[in-house]
């Protein structure tokens, strides 16, 4: 995919200094189409990479003695939640 908008940009930068405006419609049609395709594909990787940071931590919650299981998974909680149990350790430090 890397190679895909590389080359895009590369056509890009062609259509953009010639003369031809059918070329210069079409490429920034394709370009505009690589990038919704690019999206959901970077969204994708966050999220893994995001539930395995999730994991980790919960891992290392339960080990420690002195942390608190009540965090483990507290990122599924709402907004509200999760801010309610933020002030709580800001109170507590």
């Amino acid at each position: 995919m890397l190679m895909v908008a590389l080359l895009m940009c590369i056509v890009g930068v062609a259509a953009f200094f010639s003369d031809n405006e059918h070329f210069l419609g079409g490429v920034s049609l394709a370009i505009s189409m690589v990038t919704l395709v690019l999206i959901p594909i970077l969204q994708a990787t966050q999220n893994r990479d995001n539930a395995a940071l999730h994991a980790k931590i919960d891992e290392l919650i339960k080990t420690h003695e002195g942390a608190r299981d009540s965090l483990i998974g507290v990122e599924k909680q709402s907004n509200d939640e999760i801010e309610k149990v933020r002030l709580a350790e800001e109170r507590s430090a």
